[in-house]
């Protein structure tokens, strides 16, 4: 039943975890007691929905249930090979546990055992403390074997830490919506001016220790690894923030901003390195979005200096141009004909100048920004046309003149690099892409030919200007009508490629 693909306001879109978890009656929907509201916002709040119905154990076994169910590792692995890929991107959270999940008693509710589990297979957020959040662990076996097995298929993953404590954006993505993200305000804030543990960058560097240690400990799950992601997207839509929340906000008007700027001290010190006497590069100017580029800036900095590089492995480095607030961009750059932001991307390409080398660039520093047709207006195709849509999902002349202005936003970041970097040397990818034409699924184009259309344009575009595009996700069986533009198995069996469409024996919402 869900509509949109993000919901950065309230309403809870998921109903269901199979296959353990299928029935709403049975977990955090209203049950037969009549209680709960339908359905789970994020993770966290699912854990703990399903822990006050069936208690710890049986709520981490749901949550390992859909883990390993979900892929298989040896067939589908095997099948993204013989279709030509060669790399994967792999989202996962930072709470990661050395304990193997299938020991949990899912029937054994005792107090003391109930404190085991939570040590042992979940992660106390620091920054909701009090409230008691907790996150479900990731068994590093798991991810181990998933490495293994890509290792073995001739497929190489990144690493994403696509989630960190406190939540570093809005949205569901975040980990912890509808809570507002802490991860900025009470982790990195107290972090940088030294009154308390800066978790979010020591969470990074445990995370590269363990990959280093597989090189020796695990030399095949060490082959199957190709990047890290230090965080996705970072405080995206922060510097929308006045647009979208708080006074005058359409969304919440009574939240105050979750990406706040430097110290003053601090924001001199970093503007003098990113824009030194004499630098030809384009001026970064000051804002709360320094925070964001000072924390990856560190990320750099911690892969640079562990063993990775030498050994052949990547950082995969993602920023979002959403972080910029309106009055620091030129004038219209957000209503850019073609989607592309000119003016923003010249930002993130000075500050990619001035943090990673020209040779870092060319070898293990790849620079990251999502793109999505789907979210730009001046992009969308839409069944009814405008003013919802830049173009009616049937009228293939205006669809093609769209795709033809909007898949340029490609070769717009590639000179951008080029401009600011003074090479034509950078890696450049855009890890999150799909042929969605719209972000709402009622509205998008979901007709074969548009689909098709809108993949060609922009794997054209991409190729031409360098730039290595990833698909959103391999396989979306619970997805409904997001399927045909979002899950790469059901559009590949749409357009002929594969005999099977992407669906699973389980369905969300009944009984299993």
């Amino acid at each position: 039943g869900a509509v949109e693909v993000a919901t950065p306001d309230d309403v809870k879109a998921a109903i269901c975890l199979p296959p353990l978890y299928v029935d709403p009656s049975e977990g955090p929907g209203p049950g037969p007691d009549g209680n709960g509201d339908g359905g789970w916002n994020s993770e966290t709040d699912l854990l703990a929905d399903l822990t006050e119905r069936f208690g710890l154990g049986a709520a981490l076994r749901v949550f390992h249930a859909h883990r390993v169910a979900f892929l298989d590792f040896d067939g589908e692995l095997k099948e993204m090979g013989r279709l030509g890929i060669k790399y994967a991107r792999v989202p996962m959270s930072w709470c990661l546990t050395d304990h193997d999940p299938t020991t949990i008693d899912p029937e054994n509710r005792e107090e003391g055992y109930v404190r085991e589990l939570e040590e042992k297979f979940t992660c106390l957020d620091p920054f909701f403390e009090e409230e008691g959040v907790r996150w479900p662990a990731i068994p590093k076996s798991l991810v181990a074997s998933f490495l293994r097995s890509c290792s073995a298929a001739g497929l190489t993953a990144t690493l994403d830490v696509h989630t960190y404590p406190g939540g570093t954006s809005i949205g569901t993505f975040s980990g912890v919506w509808p809570r507002w993200p802490r991860f900025w305000t009470e982790g990195d804030v107290p972090a940088l001016e030294g009154q308390a543990p800066d978790v979010g960058r020591s969470l990074l560097s445990d995370l590269i220790s363990w990959v280093e240690s597989m090189a020796e400990d695990d030399p095949d799950a060490f082959e199957g690894v190709r990047a890290i992601s230090p965080m996705n997207e970072p405080a995206h839509l922060a510097g929308l923030m006045n647009i979208l929340y708080g006074p005058g906000g359409i969304l919440h008007q009574d939240k105050d901003a979750y990406l706040p700027p430097l110290s003053d001290e601090m924001a001199l010190s970093y503007l003098s390195e990113l824009n030194p006497p004499g630098s030809v590069r384009t001026t970064m100017p000051d804002g709360p979005h320094l925070r964001v580029l000072l924390w990856l800036r560190d990320a750099v900095d911690a892969f640079r200096t562990s063993s990775l590089p030498s050994l052949g492995k990547e950082l995969h480095v993602n920023i979002h141009e959403s972080i910029f607030a309106p009055a620091v961009l030129p004038p219209g750059d957000g209503n850019d004909p073609g989607g592309r932001h000119p003016g923003a991307m010249r930002l993130i390409a000075s500050w990619w100048a001035a943090t990673a080398t020209d040779d870092e660039r060319s070898t293990w520093a790849i620079l990251d920004v999502h793109h999505y047709h789907a979210w730009e207006p001046n992009c969308q195709g839409a069944v009814d046309g405008p003013p919802l849509g830049n173009y009616t999902c049937g009228d293939l002349e205006a669809r093609d003149r769209s795709l033809r202005v909007c898949s340029s936003w490609a070769r717009t970041y590639r000179d951008a690099i080029d401009a600011e970097a003074g090479d034509s040397v950078s890696r450049l990818a855009s890890a999150e892409f799909s042929a969605s034409t719209h972000h709402s699924v009622r509205r998008a184009c979901s007709d074969v030919t548009s689909l098709r259309a809108s993949y060609d344009a922009q794997m054209e575009a991409a190729e031409d200007a360098d730039v290595e595009l990833f698909w959103w996700s391999w396989k979306m069986p619970h997805g409904g009508a997001f399927r045909p533009a979002w899950s790469l198995k059901h559009f590949l069996y749409l357009q002929g490629v594969r005999d099977r469409p992407d669906e699973s024996e389980e369905v969300c919402g009944g009984a299993p």
